[in-house]
């Protein structure tokens, strides 16, 4: 299965002056990512299945103020910087599922677990952008494509499909942990991840399904040269919802969706300082099955 998700996520941010910077104004921009994730899936046997994921795209950030500072800038994660390095490519995720349980083909449940790895890519931050060591601060970039960290992945997904209304419900739960810092002494949270999906029947009138999801996500403390990470530990409840058509060419969604912080800050921003963070993003998704069949994994099929 070939499958192409999009995600384009807009932040209008705003925060007091930081303490100590003797700057004495507000800091406000707009922080805008689009990302693009091409996913091929295969099945290795009737129970296990294989997934790559690689993301692609990049986030501009505005400034709105008069004059630039050390903090912030009118810039890109495809260009370089002091701190950071650029380009288009963010993490490889590899994927293996296991199907424990499954009703077959009409109405019924399925079950899977799943675990796998996620490889950074180079497009990443170079050195800590909050100087937690107490170094003279100079200019830097506070975001990325990549965390530039190499993690490990646990999944559990459980779907259940009715001949009424909803006719597909179903959930996951996820978790990224953190292998260790990579080379620039950086340690990324661990992120927990927790997600709700209901769909209807086709309506006619809409020739669509309607669709509402719920995601739950929390973060643990971030980590630099082992200092932590001023607001790197937030939890963030996601609602949307959107519409989903079947037709000749495959499965193609769209939804928006609001992410409302219930703990914690906007990471971006340096210290404990009032701030307020405007947030919401559009989700663009395709799936096609593909009438292929690798050669050499058939025998692996009666496995």
């Amino acid at each position: 299965m070939f499958g192409l998700d999009n995600v384009a996520q807009y932040i209008d941010w705003w925060h007091d002056a930081l303490p100590g910077s003797g700057e004495g104004f507000d800091h406000e921009g707009t922080l805008t990512s689009v990302i693009f994730t091409p996913t091929l899936t295969i099945g290795l046997s009737n129970y296990w299945n294989f997934t790559f994921s690689q993301s692609i795209g990049s986030r501009i950030m505005t400034w709105d103020g008069d004059t630039t500072t050390i903090h912030h800038r009118d810039e890109g994660t495809s260009s370089d910087f002091i701190n950071a390095e650029g380009g288009l490519f963010g993490d490889t995720k590899l994927m293996f599922r296991y199907l424990i349980f499954n009703d077959g083909q009409g109405a019924g449940k399925r079950w899977f677990l799943g675990g796998g790895l996620v490889i950074p890519s180079k497009n990443t931050l170079r050195s800590d952008p909050f100087f937690l060591r107490g170094e003279p601060k100079t200019e830097h970039r506070h975001f990325s494509i990549s965390e530039g960290v190499y993690k490990s992945v646990l999944e559990m997904q459980f779907f259940k499909k009715k001949l009424t209304n909803p006719v597909f419900m179903g959930g996951a739960i996820m978790v990224e942990l953190p292998l260790k810092e990579n080379e620039y002494g950086f340690k990324s949270s661990r992120l927990y991840d927790l997600s709700l999906t209901v769909f209807t029947k086709m309506i006619p009138k809409l020739n669509a399904s309607l669709g509402g999801s719920v995601i739950a996500r929390h973060t643990t403390p971030a980590y630099w040269n082992g200092i932590k990470t001023p607001n790197s530990r937030a939890t963030v409840l996601t609602i949307g919802g959107g519409f989903l058509w079947n037709v000749a060419i495959g499965g193609i969604g769209l939804s928006l969706q609001k992410p409302v912080f219930l703990d914690g800050a906007f990471s971006g921003i340096e210290g404990e300082v009032d701030q307020r963070v405007g947030t919401w993003q559009a989700s663009l998704s395709y799936r096609r099955m593909l009438d292929f069949m690798v050669p050499w994994l058939d025998p692996l099929k009666k496995i």
